[in-house]
C-alpha cells in the first residue's frame, strides 16, 4: 500500500515494507546520534565553554567556524558580557579588541597581542580566551600600580 494514496493511517502502518524496513531506519539514526553526540563532545572537551552551548547552536558554530566574522552572533552564546569582537578590516583573521554587551558607551577592550582566527574554532577560540585572560590581568596590573601613585 502506498501511504500518499492511503487515507487510513492504519492501513498505511501495516505495510510490510514499513515493518521491515523501519527498524533499520531507526537503527541507522541512532548511530547517526551516536556518532553526533561523540564529535560534539569532543569539540567540548578542547574548548569547555562549548558545554554552555545548545547541541543546535553548537553545529552552527562549528559550521561556521571557517569564517571567523560569522562567529560575531555567537559571542554572547559562548563568553559572559562579550557582544562581539572587532576583526582587522584587511585579514578577517586577525582580532584586535572585544566589544562589551551593555548598548551604547559598551566597553571595548584592545587585545595586547591581535589573536588570530586561523584552523579549527575551538583551537582559536581557547587562543582568543587566553590572550583575553593576558590582557585583563595586564589591565589590572597596570591600574594596581597607578593607584599608589
Amino acid at each position: 500500500i502506498n501511504a500518499s494514496e492511503c487515507r487510513n493511517v492504519v492501513e498505511s502502518c501495516a505495510d510490510e515494507l514499513l515493518h521491515t524496513s523501519l527498524p533499520v531506519m531507526f537503527g541507522e539514526l541512532e548511530k547517526c546520534q551516536k556518532s553526533l553526540e561523540g564529535y560534539l563532545e569532543r569539540k567540548q572537551n578542547a574548548f569547555p565553554r562549548f558545554y554552555f552551548v545548545s547541541n543546535a547552536k553548537l553545529l552552527i558554530i562549528l559550521s561556521q567556524g571557517s569564517d571567523p566574522l560569522a562567529m560575531n552572533e555567537y559571542y554572547e552564546n559562548v563568553f559572559d558580557a562579550i557582544q562581539y569582537v572587532e576583526h582587522d578590516k584587511k585579514d578577517k583573521t586577525i582580532i584586535y579588541k572585544i566589544h562589551g554587551s551593555g548598548g551604547d558607551g559598551h566597553e571595548v577592550i584592545p587585545f595586547a597581542k591581535p589573536v588570530r582566527a586561523i584552523g579549527n574554532i575551538e583551537e582559536w577560540l581557547m587562543s582568543l580566551l587566553i590572550n583575553m585572560r593576558v590582557t585583563l590581568k595586564d589591565l589590572a596590573r597596570s591600574c594596581a600600580a597607578g593607584i599608589g601613585e
